[in-house]
């Protein structure tokens, strides 16, 4: 470790990834591999490979994926334009991810070799309203934003630890949310290469307090 030190980290590389073709792209999926869909939420929600994980490229991105990266696992990223690949590749860098496995760029269902694209249910707590009592609603923020005040009824499982609670989520259409809808994506995505059935709620948590939907500090 004293020579490492010594002499300072290796030069990183910051080059575009290699670019993988949709029949790579499928085989790693399949193989559990980590494949990052960087495009918005409501693009990916609108279709994506089956079994890929939305991240939205944003101020916050590198936060909630390095939470969550299996460390070392390949990963490999698609985006819609080289240059959101690359400036996922530079906030990579920053915690330590230093050259993604590959990338992809271009419309989704050309980058589906066997068709198989999935899209899931965008909406927001107006919707939410509008729905029958008795439905499943995932609550991703943390135990404390929940404490602070939730829908009543909801299950509270962060973001961080839904992996490896899955079990936890009830059957069924499964409404998720946070506190602005960035949280809700990844976990909607992470239920969604389940197979499961989500709704993604794409709102600022205040509207449900306005809507009365938060009822637990009446």
């Amino acid at each position: 470790m004293g020579v490492i030190n010594t002499e300072g980290p290796a030069p990183i590389d910051l080059s575009t990834p290699e670019p993988v073709d949709p029949d790579e792209l499928r085989r790693r999926i399949d193989d559990g591999q980590w494949v990052v869909d960087l495009r918005a939420r409501t693009a990916f929600a609108a279709g994506h490979l089956d079994g890929s994980l939305g991240f939205e490229l944003s101020t916050t991105f590198v936060t909630y994926l390095g939470w969550l990266y299996q460390w070392g696992a390949p990963l490999t990223l698609i985006g819609d334009t080289s240059d959101q690949i690359d400036e996922a590749t530079r906030e990579l860098a920053r915690i330590g991810i230093d050259h993604p496995s590959g990338s992809a760029v271009g419309e989704i269902h050309s980058l589906a070799s066997d068709g198989r694209v999935r899209s899931y249910e965008v909406s927001d707590f107006a919707g939410l309203a509008a729905e029958d009592s008795d439905i499943a609603v995932l609550d991703t923020r943390q135990q404390s934003e929940y404490a602070d005040g939730h829908i009543p009824g909801a299950i509270n499982i962060p973001l961080h630890e839904l992996p490896h609670r899955l079990a936890e989520v009830p059957d069924g259409k499964v409404w998720v949310h946070c506190a602005s809808g960035y949280r809700a994506s990844i976990a909607a995505s992470l239920l969604d290469r389940e197979h499961r059935s989500v709704v993604l709620i794409d709102d600022d948590y205040n509207r449900a307090t306005d809507l009365g939907l938060d009822t637990s500090k009446t």
